[in-house]
């Protein structure tokens, strides 16, 4: 485990349907239990993303955009293991839980309890942000559940890794 505090960085953020975005200061809280803080070194455009900002998702708005993401863990909170500071890592926005009936038939797609982060990212005011797929990669730093980092090649440029996490 790591010391961290809260950190203020810029997020490209959609606030309303179909209003263009705007890069904004989000605070990214330090990790809670089962947690990873990473700062993203390069993140995809995904066609996801635009339906996020023309509302076609859901209406949970603003939302953070962003979700294939390759970048470096920066600290991490009680009880991780599976990833450490330093690990370079793909989000991806299924965390299985392992424990499910699903898992335990080594069925993990089929998982029933996927998860992301318990602590929410917010705008300065305090505005509440909906992270796209559990992710809000279109930021210097992202908060994720440790178990939405997966290890890869430190060899592996950031730019290609980081599609992954949405494939």
């Amino acid at each position: 485990m790591s010391s961290a505090q809260e950190e203020r960085v810029q997020g490209v953020v959609a606030r309303q349907k179909g209003a263009p975005v705007s890069l904004e200061t989000i605070v990214v809280p330090a990790p809670g239990p089962g947690e990873a803080r990473v700062r993203v070194q390069a993140c995809g455009v995904c066609h996801t993303d635009l339906h996020y900002q023309q509302g076609a998702i859901n209406d949970d708005f603003p939302f953070l955009l962003g979700h294939e993401a390759a970048g470096v863990v920066e600290s991490v909170g009680e009880g991780v293991t599976e990833v450490a500071v330093g690990d370079y890592v793909v989000l991806n926005w299924r965390a299985v839980c392992g424990e499910c009936r699903a898992c335990l038939r080594g069925r993990p797609w089929y998982c029933f309890n996927t998860h992301n982060a318990t602590q929410k990212m917010t705008l300065e005011d305090g505005t509440v942000l909906s992270p796209a797929l559990g992710i809000g990669a279109f930021a210097e730093l992202t908060l994720v559940a440790a178990g939405q980092c997966t290890k890869v090649d430190a060899a592996a440029p950031p730019e290609v890794a980081g599609l992954l996490g949405c494939g």
